[in-house]
Order: structure tokens, then C-alpha cells, then sequence
């Protein structure tokens, strides 16, 4: 994998060029090109299996590519769909996992406040309802001031009522702090809500591109989408 850091405090947040990745003979990224500048939103479509997650986890780190490049920062932060909080630990603690320099509980404290839980730092997860220990996924991932967040279908188990909060959320944190931001979601509304350019993968490669600079409404923007995504007339929309 050719895997190469960005300095901080530079743009774009991430650059990939030419990247493939394959599982045996089946290739599931071929020849793709992607960038995304600090302070931008973006939103990734596609079909169950088109390699959505297996691109946010290659430009994560996680995964290895067997061709092309991409040049990251240092440590891209990831939130996944399951919000990965160790039990044993405090929130404070949860969120400070692998925080370097001074003042920890300080930092934590600060991102929990952030995120609406700052009276909450000695509690445990098993106290927290889904979208609660989300946002401490959230604040873990921010208390690191990251270039870029990459963010897995984060709120693909709420409810309906708690994933639009998070959306506000999550578009107030990402205004405040500008990482770039890649979410790969299979919901074409939550894309539009959130992203400033939607991109549709397909046969391995960013099939389409949508910016929310683009003249029209949310009702062709969601109809022009749900045609790339194969999704007709009367057809569910979840792909």
C-alpha cells in the first residue's frame, strides 16, 4: 500500500489517484480518483458491496490497496457504525484513547461538551442510549482535530428521531472544526441533507457526482440519485 502524509494544516484533506483493490480475482476498486479539501462534506452512494467501506477503510489506513495512491494525514479518524466504546472505561477515558500530549481529561472533557454530554465524563457506556454513545464516538474522533473524518454509516441503528439530531450535530462540528468529512451512507436523503457533493460508486469508480452548488431542488437532486443508484419509480429506496 502506498500510503503517504500530508503535512498538517494543508489542502486538500486527502488526495487518491489510480487506486484498485481486489479480493482474489475479484476487483472491487479499479483505477479510482478521489479528493476531498479541508472543510468539505462529502457523501458516498452505492450498492450494497461496490466498495464503499472498503474505500473508507483503504484511506483509513485499515486495509491495504494493491495499486495506485493515496496521499492522507497522518491519522484520519474513523467513526464507525457501532461505536466501538471499550466497557471498562470511563467516557472521559473512551474518548481520550490514544490522545498524545498534555491534559487528557481536559481535551476529553471539552469534546464530550461538544457533543452534549459534558456532565457525563465518569459515567460508563452501558449507561448511554445508542445515539449518547455515538456522539462519544464522535467526540473521540474530533478531540483528535483531525484533517480528515471518515465517518461509516454512523447512524444507520438510530431512530429516525435521533439520527436527524446527529445530523445537526454532526454538520455543527464539522462546520466548527473543518476536517474533511467522507460519510458513505446508503441513505440518499441523509446525503443530500448533509453533504456539499454526492458521489455515486459504481464498477469499482465514482460513477456520478452531484455538488449542492448544482441548480435544482432536493426533489430532482433525490430523483436524479436514486436513477444512478438503479432505483426506479415505486422501488424501495434503501439499495
Amino acid at each position: 500500500m502506498t500510503l503517504h502524509a500530508i503535512p498538517v494544516r494543508t489542502v486538500p484533506a486527502v488526495v487518491v489517484n489510480g487506486l484498485r483493490r481486489s479480493y482474489g480475482e475479484r476487483i472491487v476498486i479499479d483505477n479510482l480518483d478521489l479528493r476531498i479539501e479541508r472543510g468539505e462534506f462529502v457523501a458516498l452512494l452505492g450498492e450494497s458491496g461496490c466498495g464503499k467501506t472498503t474505500l473508507l477503510r483503504a484511506l483509513a489506513g485499515l486495509d491495504p490497496i494493491q495499486g495506485g495512491h493515496i496521499a492522507a494525514p497522518r491519522r484520519p479518524a474513523v467513526v464507525f457504525q457501532e461505536h466501538r466504546l471499550l466497557p471498562w472505561e470511563t467516557l472521559w477515558r473512551n474518548v481520550s484513547l490514544g490522545l498524545a500530549g498534555d491534559n487528557p481529561r481536559e481535551r476529553a472533557a471539552a469534546a464530550l461538551a461538544e457533543v452534549g454530554l459534558g456532565d457525563r465524563l465518569d459515567d460508563w457506556p452501558r449507561n448511554l442510549s445508542g445515539g449518547q454513545a455515538q456522539r462519544v464516538a464522535l467526540a473521540r474522533a474530533l478531540v483528535q482535530e483531525p484533517e480528515l473524518l471518515l465517518l461509516d454509516e454512523p447512524f444507520a441503528a438510530l431512530d429516525a428521531l435521533t439520527r436527524l439530531r446527529m445530523h445537526d450535530l454532526v454538520k455543527e462540528l464539522a462546520a466548527r472544526h473543518r476536517p474533511g468529512v467522507l460519510l458513505v451512507t446508503h441513505d440518499v436523503d441523509e446525503a443530500i441533507a448533509l453533504a456539499d457533493r454526492i458521489l455515486v460508486m459504481r464498477d469499482g469508480i465514482i460513477a456520478f457526482e452531484h455538488s449542492a452548488t448544482t441548480r435544482g431542488g432536493a426533489t430532482a437532486t433525490r430523483a436524479r440519485l436514486l436513477l444512478e443508484l438503479g432505483v426506479t419509480a415505486g422501488t424501495a429506496q434503501v439499495v
